[in-house]
């Protein structure tokens, strides 16, 4: 028996969800979360002066979404300064200096250097393309990342393989356009949706949210199905049923498909074959008292080793000011290799990350207060060729009452957490929209 009817129901308390509550919290809405916390993979813990974060790190500038809803709640970010686009091959890190120069700097042959050279160049041109266009979706949306770069020796297929991987897929999975977009995300400069940090950790914007939310937002209520009933949608949950005159799915596109299905059928066949990869990280706490080699390094891009990336979380603390002792680093690893590893104990993970962290920083050796494995089994979602195909079955409202809506970061080129804000953001106008309609009809 249906007990309550809302205005709009949303499901997934990620940041899509969480922006669609946000922007109609002057509503009767309710936001469902089936997980234990809401945030997705905006997750950290607190360790003192400083933060282990878990997944996304990266946040937009002023002027964004999710800058504006962090303010709204009393949160600071802080641009990062430090290098970025370090990378780490074999015993030589380069951490500083054009990226234009690693050819050169790098300890490859002169043939491996002429290829990575042209490759990086083939890149910076799609890059330079990829930014003057206004739609993105079919832009080489027709190969492959590895079949645009071309055959490449080992060593240089490594290097491209280690960025793919920061979009959770292989060079031979992820489309041309999606692996031109992630080189045109890093290379965004000041306007960059990735170039800040979030004081206290990523997860501390969602815990914001939720507590202003307050009863709207509600955790571990996994949803069971929707079905039309009238105008309206029923949505069944662990704890009963609610109606609502409008639903927004949140959900990561697995979960949403079987949910939409009853209402709308193309939209869930499109939400199957939308493509996710696995990534796991290492969060580490230091101890150390003095100045580290890392100080003024946010990332390093590490192929041929165990984890992806390295970064180091507690660039934000290291801007002015003396010095604070202690760190806080995260080991990231994406796609296939991360995949490999789920099944294995953190007891291992953590040994093999920490050897392998400890060559790339000899100072690490005596330095570590702790480290923490997390699993993303649905990592990140990512295009493959062909994925343009797919948009119009997600876009506008859907079902026979057009009261159905989707939201996610899987609408993106490449997801990444503003992405994933602004259509929830786009979501919720469309209801409350159609709730002003409704309510002076």
């Amino acid at each position: 028996m249906v007990a309550v009817t809302r205005d709009v129901v949303i499901i997934g308390g990620g940041m899509a969800g969480l922006a669609a509550a946000w922007r109609l919290r002057h509503r009767d809405v309710v936001l469902l979360e089936a997980g234990d916390r809401l945030g997705g993979r905006m997750r950290s813990d607190a360790r003192g002066e400083f933060w282990l974060n878990y997944g996304a790190h990266l946040f937009p500038g002023p002027g964004s979404l999710v800058d504006g809803m962090a303010r709204e709640c009393g949160l600071d970010t802080v641009p990062v300064t430090g290098s970025m686009m370090g990378i780490a091959v074999g015993s030589t890190l380069l951490d500083h200096g054009r990226v234009e120069t690693y050819p050169l700097r790098l300890p490859l042959s002169v043939r491996d250097r002429i290829t990575f050279a042209r490759a990086g160049v083939k890149v910076q041109r799609a890059v330079a393309r990829y930014h003057r266009l206004e739609q993105r979706y079919d832009f080489e949306d027709d190969r492959t990342f590895g079949e645009f770069l071309g055959p490449l020796p080992p060593a240089v297929r490594d290097i491209f393989s280690c960025a793919a991987h920061r979009a959770t897929a292989e060079l031979d999975e992820l489309s041309a356009g999606c692996g031109i977009g992630l080189f045109a995300l890093v290379w965004g400069g000041k306007g960059s949706l990735i170039a800040r940090n979030l004081l206290g950790g990523s997860g501390t914007l969602p815990m914001a949210l939720g507590r202003e939310l307050g009863e709207r937002a509600r955790t571990g209520c996994r949803v069971r199905a929707i079905r039309a009933d009238g105008a309206d949608l029923v949505v069944e949950h662990d704890g009963g049923e609610i109606r609502a005159h409008q639903v927004i799915v949140a959900a990561q596109a697995p979960h949403a498909a079987p949910l939409v299905a009853s209402v709308a059928e193309r939209a869930a066949a499109a939400l199957s074959q939308l493509t996710y990869g696995a990534f796991l990280t290492v969060a580490v706490e230091t101890r150390e008292t003095t100045a580290m080699p890392y100080d003024d390094v946010y990332a390093m891009a590490t192929p041929g080793r165990v984890f992806d990336m390295f970064t180091n979380q507690a660039h934000a603390l290291r801007r002015e000011g003396p010095r604070r002792p202690g760190g806080s680093l995260m080991l990231f690893a994406g796609a296939r290799g991360a995949a490999a590893l789920m099944s294995e104990s953190d007891e291992l993970i953590v040994e093999r990350f920490l050897d392998e962290l400890h060559e790339l920083y000899p100072h690490t050796r005596d330095v570590i207060a702790g480290a923490t494995v997390h699993r993303w089994e649905l990592g990140n979602v990512y295009a493959r060729p062909g994925r343009s195909r797919l948009q119009p079955a997600l876009v506008g409202p859907l079902g026979a009452h057009e009261n159905l809506h989707l939201a996610g970061d899987y609408f993106a080129e490449l997801g990444n957490i503003e992405a994933a804000a602004r259509t929830g953001l786009a979501a919720a106008e469309r209801v409350d929209t159609r709730t002003s309609e409704a309510t002076h009809a």
